[in-house]
């Protein structure tokens, strides 16, 4: 990552940040909510965008983190090492998830992670003394480091100060061996193998570092809502971020903040149009049409996503693409046999 794009990040923050101490509960609630989103789409970004691996197994990711850094606060806990917790148990669960990507590639992996995903979702509701069953694991607000984190602002800059630290860390993992690994990967395996490139190891890297992320984002997402049911961690959940990063820009620094946002802002800005015009219940029962509309649209159209759209609007003369980013899948006119066949 540049200069220039740690600069942008940090500044989106801090304005996120002071947005969400400075307006009020509604505010910082949506700053919660957007950086929460980004969090489990950078996640997503480092599986699917980086890497070339589909998953449908994002949403109970997250439920993993969720219902363990829940238990581990209501045991007493404080909420960093309950955070670190569901990210440690997120990882183990994704590598899991992430086992039949050894022998399985495209869409035979994908099916295999929706399989995941419905395992997880049952286990969610059976496993009563540690999830409470279809009621949903109710989740004491934490401290964390001494501080309390008993409302939505008092969320905002752990939620951050998370955000930016990992974002910054798979910006760095990128520009590694391993993360230029995770490139030919999604590239090609073939290519990878001709070129020493261990493609098992790297494909269960790339779990593991995403699901210590998602299980941290599930974490935060536990902490926000003071809830964690099954019907938070849906294969919808899933569908939610798998929309996100291909809005904002597979493989893309930008991508996961941008889809994020415009994933968790749009419904909430359609529904106060919807109010002041009296058509709510409308507008509300078309959501998931206009998502998978979106969707369309943008792989029709707009395959690289937001991103892409407003490098194109930029005025000429401020440069190209930004020194440091990653390509989407694809730019390189290499066959993706990693991912997509």
């Amino acid at each position: 990552m540049s200069a220039r794009q740690l600069a942008i990040t940090v500044g989106v923050a801090v304005l996120m940040g002071v947005l969400g101490l400075a307006l009020g509960r509604y505010a910082a609630y949506l700053v919660n909510a957007v950086a929460i989103a980004a969090l489990g789409a950078l996640s997503l970004n480092l599986i699917i965008g980086y890497c070339g691996q589909i998953s449908f197994a994002q949403g109970a990711l997250l439920g993993v983190g969720a219902y363990t850094a829940g238990n581990l606060s209501n045991a007493g806990l404080d909420g960093a090492v309950a955070i670190l917790g569901g990210g440690l148990l997120g990882a183990a669960v994704s590598a899991l998830v992430g086992l039949p990507a050894m022998r399985l590639r495209g869409l035979y992996f994908a099916i295999a992670t929706l399989a995941a995903q419905a395992i997880l979702e049952y286990l969610f509701k059976i496993l009563d003394p540690l999830t409470n069953g279809v009621s949903g694991l109710v989740i004491t607000p934490p401290t964390i480091l001494g501080f309390p984190m008993n409302s939505d602002q008092s969320l905002v800059v752990p939620s951050l100060v998370i955000l930016v630290l990992a974002w910054l860390a798979v910006s760095r993992l990128m520009r590694t061996d391993l993360g230029r690994a995770f490139l030919v990967v999604r590239e090609s395996e073939i290519v990878a193998k001709g070129m020493g490139i261990d493609v098992s190891h790297a494909k269960m890297q790339a779990f593991l570092i995403g699901g210590f992320i998602a299980g941290v984002a599930g974490a935060l997402a536990g902490y926000a809502n003071r809830l964690a049911s099954p019907e938070a961690f849906t294969l919808d959940l899933s569908a939610d971020y798998i929309a996100m990063i291909i809005i904002g820009g597979l493989g893309t620094w930008p991508g996961p903040l941008i889809g994020a946002a415009f994933v968790v802002l749009l419904p909430e800005a359609i529904q106060r149009v919807g109010e002041a015009a009296g058509i709510s219940d409308i507008l509300s029962a078309l959501r998931e049409l206009a998502f998978g509309l979106l969707i369309i649209l943008f792989l029709i159209f707009e395959p690289r996503g937001l991103t892409a759209l407003l490098s194109r609007l930029r005025p000429r003369g401020i440069g190209a693409a930004p020194h440091g980013s990653v390509g989407a899948p694809g730019e390189s006119g290499q066959p993706q046999e990693g991912g997509s066949r």
